[in-house]
């Protein structure tokens, strides 16, 4: 199922990019009409015929670098540009949500589902445009197509080898931790009880095969608590997801989230260079389209992003986020590196300063 992976992994972190992107978009009052240009600009080379064609081609996920080089492509896309070190945190929330959904997703139908959350919310961002909303409808299609013959054995080894491939990124997200749902190493906590997978039993009975095939129940109490699951949930376009895995974080009353520390190490990856040509053909697929220099604006995601460039920008288009020390008292033990900022539509962002 590592063949089949690639799919999953594209639209999810699309998704979170979109996510972020939206949402500091709005915070940072850029107007409206070049707001959705940037996001129809982005959505509209992620679904492009030649490039779903290439990403549902079986295949062997590409490289960790070579992922991100497929994003940092995407997001120059658009009129909005990104320096290095903004596009370097802006990846690192996208893994990381991403790697959060497939840890507590109950089993690989869950993850397939978190992945038609992230297509529906697409859908809603470039409703506007009934061209785009076709393509998302298609990539829809193609993605029930592609998976809908797999077992749920085959299913949960796409889950596990998804966890493989995250398993040593650990950054600090100022959003998990203040769920605390997240470990001051960068490690995730995992929740117990609730919702059950499709068709799966709540723990409390053990059963003991013997050598006959006949077997004998032994009961015990629960210590959590667990739901039976409301349905399989539904692959279709418009489908009912029934979980919301992979549904946005980030809205208007949520505190902006920033990579607060890179603590992963970074693990030399072998064995992907049978992968470069089609690497390439998705590079190319990808590659930003021309744009006059007076037609593009620079988005500061981040307080401390380096000022490139930005003496020979207009001043209208450069957007910087005024910083203010406000304590957080509940996470001073685990958070003391951090600043909070305040933006001037009241939504409160937590960034780590070296």
């Amino acid at each position: 199922m590592s063949t089949r992976s690639l799919p999953v992994l594209f639209f999810s972190l699309g998704g979170e990019m979109l996510y972020i992107l939206d949402q500091r978009l709005k915070a940072q009052k850029i107007p409206p009409d070049r707001a959705l240009k940037v996001i129809l600009d982005i959505v509209g080379r992620m679904l492009e015929d030649k490039c779903i064609k290439e990403i549902f081609r079986a295949q062997q996920v590409f490289s960790k670098r070579a992922l991100k080089n497929i994003f940092e492509q995407l997001a120059q896309s658009s009129i909005m540009k990104l320096n290095k070190t903004a596009m370097d945190k802006l990846y690192d929330l996208m893994i990381m949500a991403v790697k959060y959904q497939v840890l507590i997703s109950k089993s690989g139908r869950e993850v397939l589902l978190s992945t038609l959350n992230h297509l529906d919310a697409i859908r809603g961002f470039v409703a506007l445009s009934p061209p785009h909303v076709a393509m998302v409808d298609k990539a829809c299609r193609t993605f029930k197509d592609f998976f809908e013959s797999q077992s749920s054995a085959q299913l949960m080894h796409l889950r596990h080898y998804l966890l493989l491939l995250f398993q040593d990124t650990n950054k600090k997200v100022s959003i998990f931790l203040k769920n605390n749902s997240q470990l001051p190493s960068g490690r995730f906590v995992l929740p117990v009880g609730g919702p059950l997978p499709y068709a799966g039993e709540a723990p409390g009975v053990i059963r003991y095969l013997n050598r006959v095939g006949s077997y004998t129940e032994e009961s015990f109490i629960r210590a959590h608590c667990y739901e039976l699951a409301e349905g399989a949930g539904s692959l279709d376009v418009h489908g009912d997801r029934v979980t919301k895995l992979g549904c946005n974080m980030y809205g208007a009353d949520t505190a902006e989230s920033s990579v607060t520390e890179t603590v992963s190490k970074q693990v030399p990856v072998e064995g992907y260079s049978f992968v470069k040509d089609e690497l390439d053909l998705l590079q190319r697929l990808l590659m930003p389209r021309p744009l006059s220099e007076g037609n593009t604006f620079k988005l500061k995601l981040f307080l401390d992003d380096p000022d490139e460039d930005l003496e020979r920008l207009p001043s209208q288009d450069v957007l910087h986020l005024n910083p203010t020390v406000k304590g957080k008292a509940q996470l001073q033990m685990i958070m003391n590196d951090l600043i909070s900022l305040e933006t001037e539509n009241g939504i409160v962002c937590n960034l780590y300063l070296q």
